[in-house]
């Protein structure tokens, strides 16, 4: 009960933030979540060891200050994030710099529906806005706590033009995404982290985790084009999107086929997150090989 109530205040303050930080100036709401994010740092020991965790295996001897802007990215994260919807679109498309983007293009062209997959990097909300203003965009999203919190989201998602499928028990996200992408629609996942901890394993940066299979079900399923992407984000407050080729598919039949594809996608996510691994915003303990 005592948790409940804590969760339910502690949402209560993310609401407020996030209507302060749409009041406020856009410099002031940046600077204000990164002073916010280095109090986390500071304080927050169990998410500080986690991402020094699993940061070092790509950094090194670097890893310590890689963290300390990790938790700076992830509060610029959250600002832009509150603000997104009050951009028009002629500002978001002025604010984007693409590349590859010619891979969804032709993808979607074919008329087959397309699969983009992408890990928790940069600001993947001003990635969803800006594919949503251009094809039909659902995305499956996890259900956050409290609930008036997830609910919020779901409006502010529902508001920028995207269809939500909630991560929740009871319901079955991989088929509502067979039928969208046949339906020649766009479906967006977030998916380097496994919430069922039961996911395909797989390799990345010499270490070993989970992915969940969703990815790959879809895409063998319905043959559509699985494309890895990511938006990084720049501290000018504009962001650049890098959208990989479509992954190279095994047999549909073939028993390994899922997890191939899927240690392809972990290989593709590698690329991206080497790019900027300071915005690789995953603050739980990730690698299984510890």
């Amino acid at each position: 009960m005592i948790g409940a109530i804590t969760r339910w205040l502690g949402g209560i303050g993310w609401l407020i933030g996030w209507r302060i930080a749409r009041w406020i100036p856009e410099g002031w709401a940046y600077f204000g979540f990164e002073r916010m994010s280095a109090r986390t740092y500071r304080r927050d020991t169990r998410a500080r060891r986690a991402l020094h965790a699993n940061l070092a295996p790509i950094m090194g001897d670097r890893t310590p200050e890689a963290v300390r802007e990790g938790f700076r990215w992830y509060g610029r994260y959250w600002a832009e994030t509150f603000r997104m919807q009050d951009l028009t679109p002629e500002e978001l498309t002025a604010r984007m710099r693409t590349f590859g983007l010619e891979h969804i293009e032709q993808a979607y062209a074919e008329g087959r529906g397309v699969i983009l997959a992408t890990p928790h990097l940069g600001n993947w909300d001003a990635g969803g806005r800006f594919v949503a203003e251009r094809w039909p965009l659902t995305v499956v999203v996890e259900v956050l706590k409290p609930r008036i919190v997830f609910e919020r989201f779901v409006a502010h998602r529902r508001a920028m033009g995207m269809t939500i499928v909630p991560l929740e028990r009871g319901a079955d996200p991989t088929a509502r995404c067979i039928e969208t992408v046949r339906e020649g629609r766009v479906v967006a996942l977030v998916a380097d982290r496994d919430m069922s901890r039961s996911g395909v394993e797989v390799r990345m940066f010499g270490r070993v985790t989970t992915m969940p299979p969703g990815p790959a079900v879809v895409a063998l399923r319905t043959d559509a084009p699985l494309i890895p992407a990511a938006i990084y984000q720049r501290e000018d407050g504009t962001w650049f999107g890098h959208v990989l080729p479509a992954l190279e598919k095994t047999d549909v039949d073939d028993p390994h086929a899922v997890p191939v594809l899927t240690q392809r996608l972990a290989d593709a996510f590698a690329t991206l997150i080497d790019a900027h691994p300071e915005q690789w915003h995953v603050f739980h303990p990730y690698w299984i090989d510890r």
